[in-house]
C-alpha cells in the first residue's frame, strides 16, 4: 500500500512541478520536492489508515448490534 502511496505521492509533486516557472522550479529544488513528495504521501497515508479505523469501528458496532439481535431470536 505505501508503494502506491509513494507512486501517487510523486505524482501529486510532478503536477504541482509543471505549475512552477522553470525559475520557480530552479529555486524550490530537487531535495525541496522530494521532501514534499514525502508529505504528501505521508498525508495520503494517514487518511487511508483513518478511514480504515473508521471501518473497522463501524464493522465492530455492527457485528455488535447483530450479536445482540442473535440473542433475542
Amino acid at each position: 500500500m505505501t508503494r502506491k502511496h509513494l507512486i501517487h505521492a510523486q505524482h501529486v509533486v510532478d503536477v504541482f512541478k509543471e505549475k512552477l516557472s522553470d525559475s520557480g522550479r530552479q529555486h524550490v529544488g530537487g531535495r525541496h520536492f522530494d521532501e514534499l513528495a514525502l508529505l504528501v504521501e505521508s498525508a495520503i497515508s494517514t487518511a487511508v489508515l483513518e478511514a480504515m479505523e473508521h471501518t473497522a469501528d463501524t464493522l465492530v458496532a455492527q457485528a455488535e448490534k447483530l450479536r445482540k439481535e442473535a440473542e433475542h431470536v
